[in-house]
Formats: C-alpha cells, sequence, structure tokens
C-alpha cells in the first residue's frame, strides 16, 4: 500500500515494448515538497517513467499511486486535473502564439467554462477568463518573463522557452511537478538561474519536483535525493553524495569497475 509520506509511489512498475523492457520492475517514491533528481545512460528508461507517471504510456504491470489514489489507467488529461504536470525533453511549445496565450493554454485544466463559455461569454465565464489571465501573468512574473507576454513564443531564446515551458505547466497548479531535461541546451549563465527558479518552486509556491537531468551540476546542486536507472532498473538511489561514490552507478556511466 502507498506511503502517507509520498506524493507520488510506483510499486514494481513496468514498461515492455516487445521484447524490450524499457522499465522493469522499478519501485519509485517521491516525498512531499522534496527536489528529487532522476538520472542514468541514455536509453535507461528514465524519459519512459515520466509517461508512466504521467499517463502517457500504461504500464505493463505494477501500479501507481498519486497522493494515495491509484492513477494507472487514467488518461494524461485526468492526471494532470488530479495535479501532476509536466515538462517535455523537446520543446512543445505554440511558437507562433503569444507567450501569454501559451500559458493560458495550461490553464485549461483549472476552468470550467469550455467553448460554450468562450462563445457565449456569460458575466462568469468573463470573470473567469479575467482570472486565468491573471494568474498566467503572475507565473510570467515569477519565472522573469512578464515583460515578454505579448511576444510570439517562437521569438523567445532558448532559455526563456524552457523558462516558459514552466510557467506552462505551473498554470495547472500541480503539486507534484516532473521536469524532462530542463537544463539541456541552456549556457552556464541560464543554468544557473534555472537551478535558482526550480528551488524557488519548491520553497516559495510549495512544490514537489522530479527531474530528470544530464548536468550533474543541477541534480547535485539541487536535489534532496537522486534515484540511477540503467537497463530499466532501478540500480541506485540515496542523496547526491551516495550517489556520487557509488560503484554501480559508476560502472553504469563509465563502463568500468572502481
Amino acid at each position: 500500500m502507498p506511503s502517507n509520506n509520498y506524493i507520488l509511489d510506483a510499486v514494481k512498475i513496468s514498461r515492455y515494448f516487445g521484447g524490450l523492457k524499457a522499465v522493469d520492475q522499478v519501485d519509485f517514491f517521491v516525498k512531499k515538497r522534496e527536489i528529487m533528481g532522476l538520472i542514468g545512460p541514455n536509453g535507461a528508461g528514465k524519459t519512459t517513467l515520466f509517461n508512466l507517471f504521467t499517463g502517457h504510456y500504461q504500464p505493463s504491470g505494477g501500479e501507481i499511486y498519486f497522493k494515495n489514489e491509484k492513477i494507472s489507467g487514467l488518461k494524461p488529461y485526468q492526471i494532470t486535473a488530479k495535479g501532476l504536470a509536466r515538462t517535455f525533453q523537446n520543446i512543445r511549445l505554440f511558437s507562433k502564439m503569444t507567450v501569454l496565450d501559451n500559458v493560458l493554454i495550461g490553464r485549461h485544466t483549472r476552468t470550467a467554462s469550455g467553448l460554450i463559455g468562450a462563445i457565449l461569454r456569460r458575466p462568469r465565464d468573463r470573470r473567469e477568463e479575467a482570472e486565468a489571465r491573471d494568474v498566467a501573468i503572475s507565473l510570467l512574473e515569477f519565472v522573469g518573463l512578464e515583460d515578454k507576454k505579448d511576444e510570439q513564443a517562437g521569438n523567445l531564446s532558448y532559455g526563456e522557452q524552457r523558462r516558459l515551458e514552466v510557467a506552462r505547466a505551473l498554470a495547472a497548479e500541480p503539486e507534484l511537478l516532473l521536469l524532462d531535461e530542463p537544463a539541456a541546451g541552456m549556457n552556464p549563465q541560464e543554468t544557473i538561474n534555472l537551478m535558482k527558479l526550480i528551488s524557488r518552486i519548491r520553497d516559495e509556491m510549495n512544490k514537489t519536483i522530479l527531474l530528470i537531468e544530464h548536468d550533474m551540476k543541477v541534480v547535485m546542486g539541487i536535489s534532496e535525493r537522486v534515484a540511477v536507472l540503467n537497463y530499466g532498473r532501478k540500480i541506485a538511489e540515496g542523496t547526491p553524495a551516495e550517489i556520487q561514490g557509488n560503484e554501480d552507478v559508476i560502472h553504469a556511466y563509465l563502463g568500468v569497475s572502481t
């Protein structure tokens, strides 16, 4: 049974593609309000695990619990509505839309008016639209993009687009935020700014964060706990210091024994 101390708890979770065991019998948990890193060599199963947590893949075996409620088998939009949101390894912004509109799209799981409301423009629909805009602008201020709200998303720098993705995910009001390689393609200063932003999201917005990241400075610099996958299996878990000194982890990354 899931623990009350965990916001996310996966029990013996697996995902097979034919004969390929992308994720194989993994037990995985995330504690409330922690920043947790997930690392491993390319092809280790990290993004597959994210896809299982968010309903983009259904498990071949095992169960996933979010806040003690079973979510394996649910659709992605249902899981998002329960309080779990993510960014993607490859940027998925609407490049021709404004920065503000991109964040508003992320807000749709928390609005009720839908298409009919957008057409009829009843007072309650207008209020909801105004509230959504206020939330979106406050999130852009939080990630440092308020002055870019009317620009096309495609005109932003790479680092700014990454921050916009984070703002859009936060618009869904998640309790658990999954970040898939958020520092990919960033320069050193952008990476430092990202680390500060992630810490602020946890500390100031009271969020729990799980991130996949290849930049070890990011993972070891902000994570309180790190899990390591290799060939679809979890081979280690612990504090950054424990992971850095783990022989199995060193072997997985370097291909040699210490």
